[in-house]
């Protein structure tokens, strides 16, 4: 059955969900409340007991690239090359390139249905949320004919392999780093985050798990200064309203760093299964080594508890100093049920993308320049 009320769900029958009531009924009343540049309508499929919640995306450019292709493959590319500098040619093929995506995207209409979306950079799946991936296939392909179907962010090996025998395709996203507190790590590896420890113990900040009412306002210019000032526009606006929502409703692992009263720098940590997640970070960027001892936290507590971290993309150096290993993230898509048009937009640009993005991210993001 499919829900797209969430006072219309009968929870009595539901088993196995993978999100809590108060974050599903968040999504569904509209999800642009608490991130301002997604737009998305969220339902709800129940098949024996298993809740599956899906954000439906219908046309339009302008969304976050959590939630749209051509914010991830276009808008995001033309932000990271406006911030380097690359010989005139290099960067006239590379804008050349990325209008010929702009046009190919274009052609599959950008309508998509992700499954199991979380609303944040990386989305972390178990196996166990698959076994009635042909039932949900099945059902969504029916209800949206015209939608591609999408789950994002996939990393784990055997995840990809399930969805691939059901008929979705891997469309590379990014490199990420995976650290496993298991893992045996080399002398330096250690070394490095001791020397995380030992500049927050020296720092004189205070470090908690608690937000006042008056703190979510100060989360926001945090947040902007790293994902929206440093990087791109393009990346999740998100509310004071959605952190203080998160903060309240969700169990999120929150680490809080402070000068005094004045929030510095927060981290709020998702964790599923043995898997952590950094899935909200702000700092502030005049604080020298703050990056350091924030994640220094997170790998801290990932050894303590002993668990995994998928550390998302970025900072690579100093990620991969500190132990964790790259791999290739995926999107997967199912076009089969599209008309011809459109799923042969989408061969196009998977065909395309996919094995050169996967040559450059091992080439550039494999390997520490340090």
């Amino acid at each position: 059955m499919i829900y797209t009320r969430f006072d219309a769900i009968p929870f009595e029958q539901v088993t196995d969900s993978p999100v809590n009531k108060d974050y599903l009924k968040y999504m569904m009343d509209g999800i642009e409340r608490g991130i301002t540049n997604v737009q998305a309508k969220v339902e709800v499929l129940l098949i024996d007991g298993q809740l599956i919640p899906y954000s439906v995306k219908s046309g339009g450019y302008q969304d976050s690239w959590i939630h749209s292709f051509t914010g991830q493959y276009i808008e995001e590319m033309v932000s990271e090359i406006e911030r380097m500098t690359l010989p005139p040619l290099v960067q006239k093929g590379a804008g050349l390139l990325l209008s010929a995506g702009r046009l190919i995207l274009k052609g599959t209409r950008e309508k998509t249905v992700t499954v199991f979306p979380s609303f944040m950079s990386t989305t972390l799946y178990t196996g166990d949320q698959l076994r009635h991936i042909e039932q949900i296939t099945e059902e969504l392909s029916r209800r949206y004919p015209r939608h591609a179907l999408v789950f994002r962010t996939v990393s784990d090996e055997l995840v990809k392999m399930q969805l691939e025998g059901a008929g979705y395709e891997p469309l590379i996203s990014r490199a990420v780093y995976l650290y496993d507190s298991a893992e045996p790590h080399t002398k330096n590896e250690r070394k490095d985050l001791k020397k995380d420890s030992k500049k927050l113990e020296k720092s004189g900040l205070t470090v908690s798990d608690e937000l006042s009412e008056a703190d979510f306002d100060a989360l926001i210019p945090l947040y902007k200064q790293v994902y929206l000032d440093k990087y791109s526009i393009h990346n999740p606006h998100y509310t004071a309203d959605f952190f203080r929502f998160i903060y309240h409703h969700t169990s999120l692992k929150w680490f809080v760093l402070r000068e005094h009263e004045r929030i510095v720098s927060f981290m709020g940590v998702q964790q599923k299964g043995d898997m952590l997640f950094p899935a909200y970070f702000g700092m502030d960027q005049s604080y020298q080594g703050l990056y350091f001892m924030t994640s220094g936290l997170l790998y801290q507590y990932a050894n303590d508890k002993r668990l995994k971290i998928n550390n998302s993309a970025g900072a690579k150096d100093y990620k991969l100093a500190r132990g964790s290993r790259p791999f290739l993230e995926y999107h997967l898509i199912y076009t089969k049920h599209l008309k011809i048009e459109q799923r042969v937009f989408y061969a196009i640009f998977i065909k395309c993308a996919t094995p050169l993005g996967a040559f450059l991210l091992k080439k550039l993001q494999f390997k520490s320049t340090v």
